[in-house]
């Protein structure tokens, strides 16, 4: 087994099976409340037979896959069914598995403890000088320690070493790395946070070429660092098609803690940013989903949606909307491409962006959402409330906006010249929203009576859905287009929302 280390309550990465050939994968955050499943390399001794993009719904043809209606409502407090272990094998991963082929980063010396908590201390002082020789000591000797053949040797096999201060030792580490990187971001420590920053900028890249341990440690904290200066490193990295998707993964959550924590980005760097992850989204859907996620995580943070030189293409909004209308791709990866695409800014010099026609896309991913809490609710409520939360977190704010972020949002987008064309889309969604919250809180003696009445608000959901199809299905000319389902369109035509009664109103469910 590989671990991936981390400080306490951050993201922790984890490999597994690797001796087996199955290689890396790591755990990763929310971006809202609801658990993330559990993911593992190493495939147990018989497998479910599971639909892969939907844990806990059985694949089709499949027995136990019976008719909702000639089923007996289930508490799901009596089954709580574990997900579904999810297996992603990168074949750039296998050639990084052998300690052995990677020569080691040696230090000149390996700094003392005290000189590690002088760091520390350092970091936690804004008005303390800032020691770069300090600083450079430790960077240099954690990396020392994160490239040391036995320090690697005892993550891969655990059993091979005794020493239990080896098997932590790259643990320690990354530790001592990113502990300074959140200890001055919480001082306001400006002065040091640009010398630390400056120094793991120096000396972590030549990492990324080592083992597959240490090189997702050191994208880590460089993520981690949100050093607006990093962002070529980082872009470097997601575009070489010979570097791990672990990696990667960590690269794009280092762009969007350039924005969000930083914020110090020109304009042009962000379409440059945003235009090389949309290109690498386009050009490898058969990433696992958990990287998708965070890609488009970074295009939301971004919020470019078409280069300047090309608007004509709006390259990047065209990429959101091809996740969001792809019916195969993960519920949470298509809920993200939607608040991407909502949170974009997009004007005039795109012609004729069809925001209508996005709106109708996520609430028609909306529709798919609560059919998929309603169905798998007695199976599974975990999932269920996994997918309740992405209705009323990312799908609401695609819609609606984020809070402090201005513009975000199709109803607040400046080229939407109807806003009651997409007010309908959130009116009618809203009932459905609304039950799921209420099933997934509900207590065992309720559950047949919500469950009931949300099955009947989902199909008058579906039911306005079909009539009220938007004219265009084009984004913009030349553009991506979409088209309802087969069973459900209809030709455009104005459609009332699910009534008020039913909890169609303004307020957030």
């Amino acid at each position: 087994m590989i671990k991936v280390f981390i400080a306490a309550r951050r993201v922790a990465p984890r490999l597994e099976g690797v001796r087996a050939g199955l290689i890396a994968l790591l755990a990763w955050t929310w971006l809202g409340t609801a658990p993330a499943p559990a993911l593992a390399q190493q495939a147990p001794a018989k497998p479910a037979e599971t639909n892969p993009q939907e844990p806990g719904k059985p694949a089709e043809g499949d027995a136990a896959a019976e008719d909702d209606e000639t089923q007996p409502v289930v508490d799901p407090s009596a089954s709580h069914k574990a997900s579904s272990l999810e297996i992603y094998k990168d074949p750039n991963a296998e050639p990084l598995l052998d300690p052995k082929k990677f020569p080691e980063i040696r230090a000149q010396r390996i700094p003392s403890p005290q000189e590690i908590d002088q760091v520390k201390l350092m970091a936690a002082n804004p008005v303390a000088t800032v020691d770069v020789n300090a600083i450079t000591n430790v960077v240099n000797g954690m990396i020392a320690q994160m490239t040391n053949t036995r320090n690697i040797q005892a993550v891969v096999d655990p059993a091979s070493e005794q020493n239990a201060n080896v098997t932590r030792a790259i643990q320690v580490a990354t530790q001592n790395l990113l502990e300074p990187i959140f200890t001055s971001r919480n001082a306001k420590n400006v002065q040091f946070q640009n010398q630390f920053n400056k120094v793991l900028l120096q000396k972590l890249p030549p990492v990324f070429k080592h083992h597959l341990v240490p090189r997702i440690q050191a994208m880590i904290v460089l993520a981690q660092s949100a050093n607006p200066d990093a962002l070529k490193v980082l872009l470097d990295e997601i575009k070489s098609p010979n570097q791990t998707v672990w990696v990667k993964l960590w690269a794009f959550r280092g762009i969007t803690n350039i924005k969000l924590l930083a914020n110090r980005l020109s304009a042009s760097q962000e379409s440059e940013a945003a235009k090389t992850i949309s290109d690498q989204l386009a050009k490898n859907k058969d990433w696992p989903w958990w990287v998708q996620h965070r890609a488009l995580e970074a295009l939301t943070a971004l919020r470019q949606g078409f280069l300047p030189t090309s608007p004509r293409t709006a390259d990047m909004a065209a990429v959101a909307f091809q996740y969001l209308t792809d019916e195969a791709l993960r519920p949470e990866v298509r809920a993200e491409a939607a608040l991407a695409l909502g949170s974009m800014q997009v004007t005039s010099a795109v012609p004729k962006y069809n925001v209508e026609i996005a709106a109708y896309a996520t609430a028609q991913l909306a529709a798919t959402l609560v059919e998929r809490i309603v169905d798998g609710f007695s199976e599974n409520r975990t999932r269920s409330q996994q997918l309740t939360t992405l209705l009323v977190g990312p799908v609401l704010q695609a819609f609606e906006g984020q809070a402090g972020v201005r513009d975000s949002g199709f109803l607040n987008s400046p080229v939407l010249a109807n806003k009651a064309e997409v007010q309908k889309y959130v009116d009618a969604m809203k009932p459905s929203a609304k039950a799921c919250a209420a099933l997934i809180g509900a207590p065992s003696g309720q559950i047949e009576a919500l469950t009931a009445d949300l099955k009947t608000k989902v199909a008058e959901f579906k039911a306005f859905l079909a009539k009220a199809t938007p004219a265009e299905a084009s984004l913009f000319p030349g553009g991506p287009s979409y088209a309802a389902p087969a069973a459900e369109a209809a030709p455009p035509q104005a459609a009332a929302a699910p009534s008020a009664e039913a909890g169609g109103n303004r307020r957030e469910p």
